[in-house]
């Protein structure tokens, strides 16, 4: 193998396949990353036990080949180049990657390409298109409400949904529930639903913030992983065996809704982060009184104390429907979930003191946008 690449792409791609590095592996190869011609350019993959990633890259190529070098060694070298070209050669009687740039030269170590495991990239069925700009919104919209922790593997995961006429997306972990719909003509035949593991869709996050365009989904015949591949770059994940809540349960239906309040989204992000200030150092909890007014106005306050530190009251004015209401949350699944709105005004619509509360998107007639779902846990009641 004898190829040349630009040292700003090949820094890039090192980065988007990094984190598919298998560094705690018994098997040296997948500490590795994959450095392949293929397809007219230059392709890197590394993968772990339950993701895989690959990037092609525009490259001159001289020589086929392939072979494997040690994947942080490869990122911090390359990272540290100057602007211009790579070269890069292979010695296939010795596996060893020469790598230059200018006045710098490196011979890396690596392991034979045939050590390295298959990634399932052609086996994906069931197709679906969909702009890489929605993908990464909805997924921004979903993954904070997924466990960190895999005491529920399940809870681990995002469901994802696909439908003939729409795909969602949802993840609970025990104290809120996000839920996303987008609808698109899938062109499926019938309804089917699988749990990615959260690590992955933030991986998939990251990759599709930074490449325009579209991303197609596509199953395993077996439906064991799913895929996600764009011109450049592909996902292959696990999936998580078992059953996902029925999360539809858990929104609070609009005939329990006893108090609803449609505010900007701004003032209620300020005042949130700044109630924060002063949670974070007590019990964690943002207090949240609603007071209906006359005409329809009204005013949310957003409170917090600490013993170590003192108390703080925000007051927005909005339109309330409803009674007077109080709640409480912790202030960092409030936090979270307004980090992800994309609207201008947004509405928090409560059953009870001691019900969860359910905060929307808003359009610009003051009604909720569809398919939109945040449910946030109260603490505790409040008096």
């Amino acid at each position: 193998m004898k190829v040349t690449c630009l040292q700003e792409n090949l820094t890039r791609a090192m980065h988007l396949v990094s984190n598919a590095v298998n560094t705690r592996s018994p098997l040296p190869v997948l500490s590795n990353v994959l450095v392949s011609t293929e397809e007219g350019g230059l392709k890197l993959s590394a993968m772990n036990q339950q993701l895989a990633i690959s990037v092609w890259i525009g490259a001159s190529i001289e020589t086929q080949g392939a072979t494997t070098v040690q994947a942080r060694l490869l990122t911090d070298f390359v990272g540290q180049l100057p602007e211009g070209t790579v070269n890069m050669a292979l010695d296939a009687d010795t596996d060893e990657l020469s790598v230059s740039s200018g006045r710098y030269r490196a011979k890396m170590k690596g392991i034979d390409a045939d050590e390295f495991p298959p990634i399932p990239e052609d086996s994906a069925e069931r197709e679906v298109e969909m702009p890489t700009e929605l993908w990464t919104e909805i997924i921004d919209q979903v993954v904070v409400a997924a466990a960190t922790d895999d005491s529920r593997p399940v809870l681990a995961g995002i469901c994802l949904t696909l439908d003939p006429q729409f795909i969602e997306l949802a993840a609970a972990d025990g104290y809120r529930l996000a839920a996303r719909r987008v609808e698109v003509n899938t062109g499926l035949s019938e309804s089917t639903q699988i749990i990615v593991p959260r690590s992955a869709m933030v991986e998939l996050g990251r990759i599709l913030s930074d490449d325009p365009g579209t991303v197609t989904l596509g199953l395993s015949p077996n439906a064991s992983s799913v895929l996600f591949s764009t011109k450049s770059v592909s996902l292959v994940s696990q999936l998580i065996d078992g059953q996902f809540p029925n999360y539809t349960q858990l929104i609070p239906a609009t005939e329990n809704i006893e108090t609803r309040i449609v505010v900007d989204t701004g003032e209620f992000v300020q005042a949130t982060r700044i109630a924060a200030l002063f949670a974070r150092s007590g019990q964690n909890v943002i207090k949240a009184t609603i007071e209906a007014g006359d005409d329809g106005n009204g005013r949310i306050t957003l409170s917090a104390n600490s013993l170590d530190l003192g108390e703080n009251k925000g007051e927005i004015e909005g339109t309330v429907v409803g009674t007077d209401a109080q709640i409480a949350f912790n202030y960092r699944f409030l936090t979270e979930c307004l980090a992800t709105v994309q609207s201008d005004r947004v509405s928090l619509a409560l059953s009870g003191n001691t019900s969860p509360g359910l905060i929307r998107l808003v359009d610009k007639d003051g009604e909720d946008i569809p398919f939109f779902d945040h449910v946030i846990m109260p603490m505790h009641t409040v008096t």
